[in-house]
């Protein structure tokens, strides 16, 4: 694996300017090198710039360097970023003294001859080469493991995942560090990830878990669920990640929480999705701009490495559809890697490539690999475990193995070394292997015998033919490799609608196209009734009532009915899912309520296909919910350019009302908006 360090930035903090000289030359001028001639500027700069590597050379006065040394390890912002201290060997400028250098890490110093008129540069290129390698040496402890793994296309990037459980002080906390601790000893893993809460159960944070797997030298993959969490608390988790150096990042939906916690079932939130989450991301990478006393002022960049993931092991139709709909703007919100959920189906597992393939998007995907035992195959083929899917035939082969001597063991070890075979041998850029009870040993033997088969991955193609019963693919069936062609298949799902779309629909084009007379028509009136008192209390109230009975409205104020085929997503989604579906649904069910009440999102796409406009879901990224206009007319929010879809079709604010300046008095700047 090549690690990527051609664009690592190195500031240079020294008095002997010929230092800076010396580091330019053994980087052959590939890295931004900075420099700073003192002790505060060097600091001041380490601060704002947040370097990949700090070099410290003499600083006057004596000592200097050192003193600068400790306070750069102490620092909130630059307690991580490694640091060399070079000595040009000057007596009269030693970086260190003795007894100072007894306090720093040997890979922190480097002692090299200074350039004089007898030792001039030119005769310095052993030492030169000395610095270069020991500059990459301390790059690398900067570099991203995973994202250097993960974007190597000659790299299969290996993730072990660890399930955390409930309790501060339980072997299975135990387990996980020790897990963390094997891997980072065997050097065949690139991160162990933690899930976070997983099936809804109250689990130790894991957050915490995964900054304790980063100290024992391994990058850990921390699991982002939005199931707990609103946006405020999600964007403060991730400044203490970025602050403590855990960068790799899945995020999901989250399964809905179950009744195991305390005192039954806790609250959903669901305040953001996996979508709006990227987009977090993305601007924290890029710097947030934020308003603080009236002045204006960016913040520091992060620098996550963020991904999502997308099941297309569903079975019908609209939920396949939904799932790559969502994946498209999982991509565009900015996800660099992704994880398919849990399915043994060789074809569907190809499917998501070809998907990524046809649709342009050059992002890495990881297969997910569980070492399935009955039990689990039991529950999972019993809808139990939202998502992750096993059919009867597979069941029924895990059934038969279990009778064996060793219990179905290296059976199932095999069956996941031969998907990681698959995935390999089909272009994945990496497996995501977990399963109950799995060891190190057992996960080295996947890895070692999934190697072996790798170049025969075509021959086990047809010992993972695991179709569910009238499931559909996105693509035709290539019948000579058993997988898939580049032919997209006929959608055959019928369109199911009722009054309630049609009247909806029709009242969306006359009154809420920004475009028709009506809406032109309506605008001004809609403007003088949201500056009333009670004609605009007595409006909402009505369009409440309207509301309630056809959508079942919230009163949310920043209405989505228009994006998703005129169902509410906050009182028909128990997730409130803006963007699509989660990976929860099963043969069109709703996650939490199976069996009784179908995915929002499939009926959405059953509505759409009466006028051939499902594909319309992929369009519009929603953005979550603006709860600032929490119980206020959604109508006249949009009439009055305050909700998202006014904001989305450019419709903007009126201007604010003046009035006249009375005898004596002031003219009024304007009227507050009324809630």
């Amino acid at each position: 694996m090549v690690v990527s360090t051609e664009t690592g930035r190195i500031l240079v903090i020294s008095t002997a300017p010929e230092l800076l000289e010396m580091v330019k030359t053994a980087t052959g001028g590939t890295l931004n090198v900075t420099y700073a001639p003192d002790y505060q500027t060097g600091l001041d700069k380490a601060r704002r710039e947040i370097p990949d590597l700090i070099v410290l050379g003499y600083i006057e006065p004596g000592g200097s360097a050192f003193t600068l040394h400790n306070k750069l390890r102490e620092g909130w912002i630059t307690k991580y970023i490694p640091l060399l201290m070079v000595d040009l060997g000057a007596a009269s400028r030693k970086v260190l003294s003795l007894e100072e250098g007894l306090q720093i890490e040997a890979d922190e110093y480097l002692a090299l001859p200074e350039a004089t008129s007898e030792v001039s540069l030119a005769r310095l290129t052993g030492q030169i080469g000395r610095l270069h390698d020991k500059l990459i040496s301390r790059l690398h402890e900067r570099a991203n493991v995973v994202k250097d793994a993960i974007m190597d296309p000659d790299t299969f990037c290996i993730t072990w995942e660890q399930v955390a459980g409930r309790g501060a002080f339980e072997l299975q906390q135990d387990e996980i560090i020790e897990n963390a601790r094997l891997a980072a000893r065997g050097g065949r893993v690139h991160a162990v990830s933690v899930t976070d809460n997983p099936g809804g159960n109250p689990a130790i944070s894991t957050e915490i878990v995964c900054t304790e797997i980063r100290k024992l030298g391994i990058e850990p993959l921390v699991h982002l669920a939005f199931r707990d969490k609103n946006r405020n608390v999600c964007e403060s988790l991730l400044y203490g990640l970025a602050a403590l150096g855990v960068r790799n990042l899945l995020l999901l939906t989250g399964d809905y929480p179950s009744s195991g916690g305390f005192q039954g079932q806790a609250k959903p939130v669901f305040d953001m999705d996996s979508v709006h989450g990227l987009q977090l991301v993305e601007m924290m990478n890029q710097g947030i701009e934020q308003v603080a006393l009236g002045k204006k002022s960016t913040l520091a960049p992060t620098d996550f490495f963020a991904g999502a993931s997308v099941s297309p092991f569903k079975q019908q139709e609209a939920e396949l559809l939904g799932q790559y709909y969502k994946l498209k703007k999982k991509i565009e919100a900015g996800a660099k890697f992704i994880i398919t959920q849990l399915g043994y189906d060789a074809r569907k597992m190809h499917e998501v490539l070809q998907w990524l393939k046809v649709s342009g998007y050059n992002v890495p995907l990881l297969a997910n690999i569980y070492v399935l035992p009955y039990g689990a195959g039991k529950t999972m083929n019993a809808n139990q475990i939202p998502g992750a899917v096993v059919t009867d035939k597979l069941l029924l082969e895990l059934d038969g193995e279990r009778k064996s001597e060793d219990k179905g063991r290296s059976a199932r070890l095999l069956r996941a070394a031969k998907m990681y075979a698959l995935a390999k041998g089909m272009g994945f850029s990496g497996a995501h292997i977990g399963g109950h009870g799995l060891t190190y040993e057992n996960l080295e033997f996947i890895i070692d015998r999934g190697e072996e088969l790798a170049s025969g991955w075509r021959d086990l193609v047809r010992e993972f033919d695991y179709p569910q019963p009238a499931g559909f693919y996105f693509f035709e069936k290539d019948p000579e490799t058993g997988l898939n062609s580049e032919a997209v298949a006929r959608k055959t799902q019928k369109p199911h609608t009722d009054l309630s779309y049609w009247v909806s629909r029709t009242a969306h084009h006359a009154v809420f196209n920004p475009d028709s007379p009506l809406f032109k028509m309506l605008r001004p009136v809609a403007v003088s009734l949201d500056r009333s008192g009670w004609p605009r209390h007595l409006f909402s109230w009505c369009e409440h009532i309207a509301k309630t009975l056809m959508f079942e409205c919230q009163n949310c104020g920043d209405c989505a009915l228009f994006d998703i085929a005129y169902l509410c997503p906050m009182s028909q989604c128990p997730k409130n899912q803006r963007n699509g579906p989660c990976g929860g649904s099963y043969q069109g069910w709703c996650e939490v309520y199976p069996g009784e009440k179908k995915c929002i999102w499939v009926r959405a796409y059953e509505r759409l296909r009466a006028n051939h406009e499902e594909d319309t879901i992929a369009e519009n990224t929603v953005p979550p919910l603006n709860w600032e206009l929490r119980q206020t007319s959604s109508w006249l929010n949009f009439y009055n350019g305050r909700d998202h879809c006014a904001k989305r079709l450019q419709i903007k604010p009126p201007e604010p009302k003046k009035s006249p300046a009375g005898p004596g008095g002031n003219a009024a700047a304007g009227e507050k908006k009324g809630r």
